[in-house]
């Protein structure tokens, strides 16, 4: 198979084209065919992806360089074994991360991230690599016999008179160790050194006590006979610790489940970087705290530290001498050493949690921090507090004979006495450190920029150009959480900047903080009324957010602005559509096709346009071409098929849905068009009630059908029915497949009324009665997830709407039937694959299910195991089982093909579900249900849950 690109221009013509037009897509591609010929695979890669940026089908580029790919891997092969390995993986990296993928490249990239010693990413790519071709044997390899430097490092707990918090301060340690394996590397290893300092309770008995609970966790226990104070104790257990990177816990205090994935990780994005803070939550305090002593304590404070053990070393560790002890200020002194040596990384998420309680230092600086208290005056100096004050200033001066050592980890701050000679290679500073990070941004290294910035801002944190361009930084390395944290304090400090709010907006948005991005791009259009994209990012933000007109303003302006902006156009040819002005959005979305006529987008939203004002073969002629420009797009489709079903072909309609969902499976408009087209063919037209029409007392659901797919229609129709029934309203609802499943005959939906969500109003407290307001006359839209609790009273009103239909009864009834006969108790499991594995409804492993079928199995009844999955390699896992499949039981229902796995769970005595609302929403149907369990994250398990008093999605 070739690269597509007929009547090949010579590459003397591509160059001319493309210096005279660098966007020429067409020039491109035929680039990108002239490097795969000459064997630069990666250099045609890079080329087709951006043809397909340009012509804006993505799809179509990732195709084509997945023809030239093996081209790529060859050239990087040749770099692995010239030991060129940092390269290779970056190049294997953007290989993937586009979208090109195939086993061979999964399995070099695996295999380099394996040399580098990146274990956990290499166990990652191991399902994806295919056959072992001698990777997945060195995997196993290191697997089994991983030394100890795999473990990152070790929590040290200095611990006196603790027993009664110090559990609960290991727990808060286990649970960040375990988020840290679910959520980064589930090989990573963790240690912990408690060092008793004498204590005259039982703390030491409590440590071995909870180690004995915890045999999977490495746990070292240090005690003393004589109490020397938190600092030696501290100093005690570093002496002891394992792996290369420290932090510090209380016994009374705990960490939040984030505090060592962000730590780590901030010091593995910044390797010049002695150490990372975070912030603290200070108890039942937190919201009083005065600023100025968050900001002193979290400088100083351990608990919130990680720092590489090499940097403690060299700092000297923490003072124990008589003026420190038993715990005065020896954490100051020692931040002090360490800020003064090296840069540090600070983050304002709150990780650690500070307990107050009698006696400790937080009790006694209460009044302070909140802002109570503070010296009235005239008091006289504690000699003890000015001896640690001298003896810390001689700490921090004799640290200066340290830089003259030879060192090989982070860099060395320079001197703040100018004592020590900056090193070769040009002046210190932060024009120095800007300079450096500019040269890594040229070449590329965006990460290595953000590196140098980090530490540079850790020196110099007044210095406004180092944050923007570490955000900026960030922005490039591909890391906007770190670019949002970074710009918004830039903007705190100068809200006249309009470039720094834009720069903190688009940070925000690509981290997914909303209202952030709304905040700085509103702060930029008022700061630089000039600036187009800030109007347009703010009204493309705002149509999610806000009412129509406050979203069409922004565009507006930022249309004026620059009046051939297409995509302002069709955003808002996208809101006069949903406000049902179609003429008005047929005319913005076909002047910004006429200024971007290749754009698949904007012929599939002209489509939908035409298709509003009633030109269905318009629909259907311009849905085609967006269809030929993007097969991929789904929304194309829909309109082919909406257009098609409106001409009264049903045939092109089908096809034309069965495309779109092959597009996005997620979408519940044609899956729910595809069934009712074909339940319709079998078993004809349902019946319809006419409206009753009584005034003032409608509600309807536009959105059923298109929101959510059957269980979750499900979920939404229950409701509706509920409320109505509630509040004497009559319901109409729009065609979905419950009408002929279960013989429900609602009206069609009428004159339109306005609509109402659950993201905006208290619908299930309106049903319950715990909000007063009643939403009679209007569109009511949701998914309903949240917690059943407040539906259980309902139970029964609920289940009597899903009884399977006169045409649905006896498939039903049959399928339960020969179940029943196959074993005297039935155990059912729900374990989809196909169309899950992204977003909420995420995917938990197989060995969940069989270590809960272990444990109940032998204590049934002649069991069966039902499994209802779309993957035979599920199957093969449950093979002891001999498990029963949908297929074992009836023919599918052409267009409910899924009801007799849904029927199934709603019948079988034990139920395993996924994270799902298909099963979840069977179990709530399942009157005789005995027992039912669901994937639990934390707990690496399946955990029972009561469907009528549990969240629907977790």
């Amino acid at each position: 198979m070739e690269p597509q690109a007929p009547g090949l221009l010579d590459r003397e013509q591509c160059e001319h084209r493309l210096a005279l037009d660098p966007a020429d897509a067409v020039a491109l591609q035929h680039r990108a065919v002239h490097a795969w010929q000459q064997g630069d695979g990666l250099g045609a890669v890079r080329r087709f992806r951006r043809a397909g940026r340009l012509l804006g089908d993505r799809a179509w580029g990732e195709r084509q360089a997945g023809v030239v790919l093996p081209a790529a891997l060859s050239q990087v092969s040749a770099w692995i074994d010239a030991g060129r390995f940092e390269e290779a993986g970056a190049a294997l990296q953007w290989l993937a991360d586009g979208g090109t993928a195939s086993q061979d490249l999964f399995r070099l990239l695996g295999t380099v991230r394996l040399i580098q010693g990146r274990d956990g990413e290499a166990h990652r790519l191991a399902p994806a690599s295919g056959p072992d071709t001698g990777f997945l044997t060195a995997l196993a390899a290191v697997a089994k016999h991983r030394p100890e430097a795999s473990v990152l490092g070790t929590v040290v707990i200095p611990a006196h008179g603790a027993e009664a918090t110090i559990e609960a301060a290991l727990d808060s340690v286990a649970a960040a160790v375990r988020h840290y394996n679910a959520m980064a590397d589930a090989q990573a290893r963790f240690h912990i050194c408690v060092v008793d300092d004498a204590s005259p309770d039982g703390t030491a008995a409590a440590v071995l006590r909870w180690g004995r609970a915890h045999p999977g966790q490495g746990l070292t226990l240090i005690s003393t006979n004589r109490n020397a104070g938190a600092g030696a104790a501290r100093n005690r257990g570093t002496a002891a610790a394992v792996g290369e990177l420290l932090w510090f816990l209380d016994a009374d205090d705990a960490f939040l489940e984030r505090h060592l994935l962000l730590t780590v990780h901030a010091l593995r994005s910044c390797p010049e970087a002695g150490y990372v803070r975070t912030g603290i939550l200070f108890d039942a305090i937190d919201d009083t705290i005065t600023p100025e002593w968050r900001a002193a304590s979290e400088n100083s404070y351990p608990c919130n530290l990680c720092v590489r053990r090499a940097c403690h070393d060299l700092s000297g560790g923490f003072p124990d001498e008589a003026p420190f002890r038993p715990a005065v200020a020896d954490d100051v002194a020692y931040a002090r050493a360490l800020q003064g040596l090296f840069a540090g990384v600070k983050l304002e998420e709150k990780t650690v949690r500070y307990t107050m309680r009698p006696g400790n230092a937080l009790f006694r600086q209460k009044e302070r921090l909140t802002g109570a208290g503070g010296s009235t005056g005239g008091e006289s100096a504690d000699p003890r507090f000015m001896a640690i004050e001298i003896l810390t200033r001689r700490r921090v001066h004799a640290l200066e004979a340290v830089r003259a050592r030879p060192w090989d980890g982070p860099p060395l701050l320079p001197s703040p006495t100018g004592a020590a000679p900056p090193p070769a290679g040009g002046p210190q500073g932060a024009d120095a450190l800007l300079a450096l990070a500019d040269r890594f941004t040229r070449e590329g290294r965006h990460a290595d920029a953000a590196a140098t910035l980090g530490a540079a801002l850790g020196a110099f944190p007044r210095d406004r150009r180092l944050r923007g361009a570490l955000g900026r930084a960030w922005l490039l390395a591909g890391q906007p959480d770190s670019a949002a944290a970074a710009l918004r304090p830039a903007t705190a400090t100068d809200d006249g900047c309009g470039e720094a709010w834009f720069e903190t907006g688009v940070a925000a948005h690509r981290a997914g903080n909303a209202a952030l991005a709304v905040e700085a791009f509103r702060a930029a259009a008022r700061l630089r009324p000039d600036l187009a994209p800030a109007w347009f990012n703010l009204g493309a933000l705002l149509i999610d957010a806000a009412p129509p007109e406050e979203a069409a303003a922004p565009l507006r302006a930022a249309l004026a602005l620059q009046p051939d902006h297409a995509n302002a156009l069709l955003l808002l040819g996208r809101l006069a559509g949903q406000a049902s002005r179609p003429a008005t959005a047929r005319r913005r979305l076909g002047r910004a096709l006429r200024l971007d006529p290749q754009r698949a987008d904007l012929r599939e939203e002209y489509a939908a346009a035409l298709l509003a004002e009633g030109d269905a073969g318009g629909a259907v002629r311009h849905g085609r071409a967006a269809v030929l420009a993007g097969p991929d797009r789904y929304g194309a489709h829909a309109a082919v098929a909406a257009g098609c079903e409106a001409l009264g072909d049903p045939d092109g309609a089908l096809a034309a849905w069965t495309r779109a969902i092959r597009c996005n499976q997620g979408f519940g408009e044609a899956f729910t068009r595809r069934s009712v087209l074909l339940l319709a063919r079998q078993w004809g037209a349902p019946a319809i009630r006419p409206s009753a029409a009584r005034p003032g007392r409608r509600i309807t659901s536009t959105a059923l059908g298109r929101n959510g797919r059957f269980g979750n229609q499900l979920l939404q129709y229950g409701f509706l029915r509920l409320y109505a029934a509630r509040h004497d309203l009559d319901l109409e609802v729009p065609p979905w497949p419950g009408r002929h499943l279960y013989d429900l005959d609602d009206p069609l939906p009428g004159v339109p009324l306005p609509p109402v969500s659950e993201a905006t109003a208290d619908l299930v407290g309106s049903l319950t009665g715990e909000s007063p307001t009643v939403y009679a006359g209007h569109d009511i839209s949701g998914y309903f997830c949240g917690d059943t609790g407040r539906l259980a009273r309902f139970r029964d009103a609920f289940r009597a709407c899903f009884e399977p239909g006169r045409n649905l009864r006896p498939h039903a009834d049959g399928a339960v039937s020969r179940l029943r006969g196959a074993g005297h108790t039935v155990v059912a499991l729900h374990l989809r694959r196909g169309d899950f594995g992204w977003g909420r409804f995420w995917t938990a492993p197989e060995d969940w299910y069989l270590r809960w079928l272990e444990t109940v199995w032998g204590g049934l009844d002649r069991p069966v195991l039902y499994l209802a999955t779309d993957s035979a390699a599920c199957a093969q896992a449950f093979a002891a089982y001999r498990p029963l499949t949908a297929r074992d039981l009836a023919d599918p229902v052409p267009g409910a093909e899924f009801f007799t796995d849904f029927h199934v769970l709603s019948r079988a005595d034990f139920v395993g579900i996924s994270n799902s609302t298909f099963s979840f929403v069977a179990t709530m149907l399942n009157q005789g249900l005995r027992a039912s369990v669901r994937p639990d994250r934390g707990r690496q398990a399946l955990v029972a849950y009561d469907p009528w008093n549990a969240p629907v999605l977790l």
